[in-house]
């Protein structure tokens, strides 16, 4: 299925969640949509599933324009979203959560839909119990039963919000591949996510929102730093170093060319002064070093290089 999204916007007052997008979503590929908190990512993958409704702009799918009045409007025209937190029924087992909204869903035809349920989960490599409350399933699970269900309505276009929050890296791995088992099959995946290396391992176009606009959009192979300038900006200057660092008054805590293994990039010659009396913020990508920093500032690991002080005292080796 072939979507566009021609000059959307969506405002709440004065706000401008969504700020004139264009979008494009082609068959048989997996399209990352990456932003900042409040970039306007969620609001834009809403319009499109039906959940709320546009100011301007046009959906066109497969050369056809399409105005959603709702979820199920846009799911008749083959188009879904999955949630982090699936919406389901919780008191309802696995096989009467997956009837719900199918034509045809009396009891009496739930062997049926039993089948039909059994041999999707197969063929994806799911394992779920038919007859299992839902209130007992984990997220990973919920996920799995509620794309199985989006797929028997039709589904083609499948939009995926944050979807491995929560969930076991395991999980991760089997809703990895189910996603590119449907993109070979021809559907039209749309991964929302803040998490960038994830995003890259699996998609073949990136979007990239800030403050509601396109700011740009990237193809493999992908350039990394490019991609988090288009997410925050220019990067700020680095402090200052030399005789002008010297100056600062009473450093609480400071690095020196630090470097260390960990997470997914580690630490590189990391220069930080925090003097009395400041407030700092750590900011990055999930594994981009936060965690390692500051597990080296609470002396809990030694750096390869470099030297660390608090309170003037050196720390490195201890």
């Amino acid at each position: 299925m072939h979507i566009l999204l021609q000059d959307i916007h969506k405002y709440y007052g004065s706000v401008k969640a969504n700020d004139g997008i264009d979008l494009e979503i082609k068959p048989g590929s997996i399209h990352g949509i990456v932003g900042e908190n409040g970039a306007g990512k969620s609001t834009l993958m809403k319009i499109l599933a039906g959940y709320i409704t546009r100011t301007q702009g046009t959906i066109i799918v497969n050369g056809r324009p399409a105005f959603f009045h709702g979820p199920a409007q846009a799911a008749r025209q083959g188009i879904g979203m999955l949630y982090q937190d699936p919406l389901d029924f919780p008191a309802l087992t696995v096989l009467e959560n997956f009837m719900a909204g199918l034509q045809s869903g009396s009891r009496n035809r739930s062997a049926h839909y039993a089948g039909i349920l059994a041999e999707s989960a197969r063929h994806f490599g799911f394992q779920l119990d038919p007859r299992e409350c839902v209130r007992h399933l984990t997220v990973g699970e919920r996920q799995q039963m509620e794309l199985l269900r989006l797929l028997a309505l039709g589904i083609e276009v499948l939009i995926l919000d944050e979807p491995t929050t929560g969930i076991s890296g395991s999980q991760k791995d089997v809703l990895f591949r189910a996603l590119k088992q449907l993109a070979v099959e021809q559907k039209s995946i749309i991964l929302v996510s803040h998490k960038l290396e994830e995003i890259e391992a699996l998609c073949d176009r990136i979007t990239v929102l800030r403050r509601g606009k396109v700011v740009g959009v990237m193809e493999r192979p992908f350039d990394t730093p490019k991609l988090i300038e288009w997410m925050f900006g220019s990067l700020p200057a680095a402090p200052p170093r030399g005789p002008e660092a010297e100056q600062m008054q009473n450093p609480i805590l400071s690095f020196e060319e630090v470097s260390a293994v960990g997470g997914r990039s580690g630490l590189n010659r990391c220069g930080v002064l925090i003097q009395e009396g400041e407030v700092i913020g750590l900011a990055g990508l999930e594994g981009s070093g936060q965690e390692l920093f500051l597990r080296l500032a609470a002396g809990l690991v030694a750096p390869e290089k470099g030297c660390i002080q608090i309170n003037r005292e050196d720390l490195t080796g201890r």
